[in-house]
């Protein structure tokens, strides 16, 4: 089959032009008159006045995507293959397409911006930020850790990684909470990605610091002083905590900055996390199973399950935890945070420019 390229063609008509979309990449609007309002069913994602501009002029072109060319209180727009892939596929080159002739594909054409496709693309990029901030908040919901006070954690941090530790942390927070707005600067945006990459890497360095210092505790343990020797390796694993979940936040934050949905770089990323993230985790169910073994290999040590003063118990429920060799919802959240560019979306636009998305 010989495939030829074809020159630019302008679309006069906006109805031949979504109609085009909605072949080409599954992108759908539909006349709605749902309650909006009605919490139970949907949230209202935070748009910025700009961004909310940009909705509103999608909205002035929504009856022409209509079949029915009805006018809605609302539109539901649908995106079957998720908003980041279809805007990823916008963005190459003006808005691509395939001409098709008895079925067969003869050639391709770019339609570059006119009044339609101009709203069409400024309302597509508002709303993956918009919508990543909403996403970003349920991986930011499994994080604890990351959703501390500074004076918490300056309860437990300790040492010359004391000061990095929580400079990350404040960027990360800073940049999660910033989103949407930042992503409207592409020079701002292009500095966050390179300051979270080395974000990441402090992590990191911070996680194996950590890591071997709770074995150096367990090592050097005071044979007359279980509970206290307990007391602190519990502290170097609430600093442990935070800087895994420092490294898990760095790396989706760089993704959803980077706005990169290679989906082989997606799965990379996703068994990379993990798997760091569960050695670490035996790692430090390692050396509390260690540390319970000594302190029961203590005959002077009282054993009774009354005792307040008994460790035990605590380790006990953490080796509990840790044990379980099931997903954790943190891991879950993670594949979802990091795959929602492949699920099929659909969010509701009212006639003031307002997103919403229903609740899941």
């Amino acid at each position: 089959m010989t495939t030829q390229t074809v020159e630019s063609m302008p679309i006069q008509d906006e109805t031949s032009f979504f109609d085009i979309l909605r072949q080409d990449v599954g992108f759908d609007v539909v006349p709605s008159n749902v309650d909006l309002e009605d919490k139970h069913r949907f949230t209202k994602l935070e748009i910025s006045p700009a961004q909310k501009i940009h909705v509103s002029a999608l909205l002035q072109h929504a009856p022409a995507a209509v079949a029915e060319g009805m006018m809605a209180q609302a539109y539901i727009v649908k995106f079957p293959e998720g908003l980041p892939h279809v805007l990823t596929t916008l963005k190459q080159g003006g808005y691509s397409t395939v001409l098709r002739e008895h079925g067969k594909i003869v050639g391709s054409a770019s339609l570059y911006p006119f009044a339609a496709q101009a709203a069409v693309l400024g309302a597509f990029t508002a709303m993956s930020v918009v919508s990543g901030q909403y996403f970003l908040a349920q991986i930011n919901h499994q994080l604890d850790m990351m959703q501390k006070k500074l004076d918490d954690v300056l309860q437990f941090l300790y040492g010359d990684k004391k000061s990095e530790l929580i400079a990350e942390l404040k960027f990360a927070q800073y940049t999660y909470e910033n989103y949407s707005l930042i992503m409207d600067n592409d020079a701002q945006r292009i500095a966050t990605i390179s300051s979270l990459q080395e974000g990441k890497k402090v992590a990191m360095k911070d996680i194996e610091f950590y890591i071997e210092d709770l074995q150096r505790i367990v090592d050097n343990h005071k044979k007359d002083n279980w509970a206290k020797v307990t007391e602190e390796a519990f502290k170097e694993k609430q600093c442990l905590d935070l800087a895994i979940q420092l490294y898990v936040m760095t790396t989706v934050l760089e993704v959803y900055y980077s706005q990169n949905q290679n989906q082989d770089y997606l799965n990379y990323l996703e068994k990379d996390v993990s798997t760091y993230v569960n050695k670490c985790e035996k790692r430090i169910l390692s050396s509390f199973s260690t540390l319970k073994g000594r302190i029961e290999s203590q005959k002077t040590w009282p054993l009774g399950k009354n005792d307040k003063l008994d460790p035990r118990k605590e380790i006990e429920e953490l080796l509990e935890q840790l044990n379980q060799g099931e997903e954790s919802e943190l891991e879950k959240s993670l594949h979802v945070v990091l795959n929602i560019s492949e699920q099929p979306t659909e969010y509701y636009l009212n006639q003031s420019g307002e997103v919403y998305v229903k609740v899941s």
